[in-house]
């Protein structure tokens, strides 16, 4: 018998090495930190008055969007949404950047009508909402550059039912929600390597899940009144399913993609005092629990937020102004802090509200640039 020799022997090692070696698990190609936010998540606000109080009301109770103890008030809302985001991390470390400027969707949408003494509530919230488009040339030292095109999409939709009910001073909420959740990441290069081509994967899924709250309100719109709320919400498990493709140079590939996310909780506190009979401050804290991907191998880790507001309104006016700013940090993701900033303002008609309201978001990369996150809110408020 033949021995062989090392040389021989090497590409047999190498698949030996690698067969005995355990299989780590990861996010499919091509999600990857640098191009994007994956496993990250911030809440988008749901209406033009909350993207303007930088959702400083959010727990409050004032809509059923995040406390289901909310007064009905027989109206219907709609909040059509301009997003955008500027990834300037991207830009400095690359050349020839360019993105799409903005995205045109939707915040969000409720209807409700009072029972007696419950208030009914049917709503839709486009919870998470990034929409990204850009292009550029890779390094700013690489010669020839490859040529970079990317996608992403995320969207986390919640369409629920809720109903509230007075308690002696206080008032109780609870809902039920659909969840459903659509990803997708696409990357395309463009270079003389046998890797370039393109890559991409997506998956989406459903499931069920609540929130429950309580509002107390002392007083009136007079000096010293305030409100308090509270609220907290179970994030359902999805099973999502989707798909991979690659296509490269060096040849073709097509699986599938199944992940949980793993099931969570978020909960918050709000307060609004009276300063005056036309000015009025909110202050929130909240959080929620971290969120495991096994099958990517990655976790949302666990968050907190405050959140500082304020509102002015003259009864005597047609108008309102707000404003808010705070904070908002989570573990584990490529984009762990971001302050937020928002403005707006509202002109109340005939049984008619408009309100307009900006926020924007600057998320903190490790030793990059800042990226931002902007989107402008309109909310059509109609009394019946």
């Amino acid at each position: 018998m033949r021995t062989l020799r090392w040389t021989e022997r090497l590409p047999w090692l190498a698949a030996a090495v690698l067969l005995s070696s355990p299989v780590l698990a990861a996010p499919p190609s091509p999600i990857e930190a640098t191009l994007f936010a994956f496993p990250g998540q911030v809440i988008a606000p749901a209406t033009a008055r909350s993207a303007g109080l930088a959702m400083g009301e959010r727990w409050l109770g004032d809509d059923p969007y995040a406390n289901p103890a909310a007064r009905a008030r027989s109206e219907l809302v709609v909040s059509p949404a301009l997003v955008r985001v500027s990834r300037q991390d991207l830009r400095a470390g690359n050349r020839n950047y360019d993105e799409t400027p903005a995205f045109i969707d939707g915040a969000g949408l409720s209807l409700s009508a009072p029972w007696r003494d419950v208030g009914l509530w049917l709503y839709g919230h486009q919870s998470g909402l990034r929409l990204e488009d850009n292009a550029f040339e890779s390094g700013r030292d690489v010669i020839p550059p490859a040529v970079i095109t990317s996608q992403s999409e995320l969207r986390e939709l919640r369409l629920g039912v809720a109903a509230s009910q007075p308690l002696g001073p206080l008032r109780a909420g609870l809902g039920a929600e659909w969840t459903y959740r659509s990803d997708l990441y696409q990357s395309r290069e463009q270079s003389g390597s046998p890797q370039s081509g393109e890559r991409r994967v997506e998956f989406s899924g459903s499931g069920i899940g609540g929130q429950a709250g309580l509002s107390f309100d002392v007083g009136d719109s007079t000096l010293g009144g305030f409100s308090v709320g509270a609220a907290a919400r179970y994030l359902p498990a999805l099973a999502l399913t989707g798909e991979q493709q690659i296509f490269l140079l060096i040849g073709d590939s097509v699986a599938t993609v199944e992940v949980e996310r793993e099931s969570g909780w978020e909960a918050g506190v709000t307060t609004a005092v009276w300063l005056s009979a036309a000015f009025r401050a909110f202050a929130s804290v909240g959080g929620h629990t971290p969120q495991d991907w096994p099958e990517f191998g990655v976790t949302r880790g666990s968050g907190f937020e405050w959140k500082l507001a304020a509102e002015f309104h003259d009864a005597r006016d047609p108008w309102t102004l707000r404003f808010g700013f705070g904070h908002e940090q989570q573990s584990g993701v490529p984009e762990p802090r971001a302050g937020v900033f928002g403005l707006g303002a509202g002109w109340q008609l005939e049984g008619t509200t408009l309100d307009v309201g900006a926020v924007r978001r600057t998320f903190r990369r490790a030793g990059e640039p800042n990226a931002f996150d902007d989107r402008v809110i309109a909310s059509l408020r109609i009394a019946f």
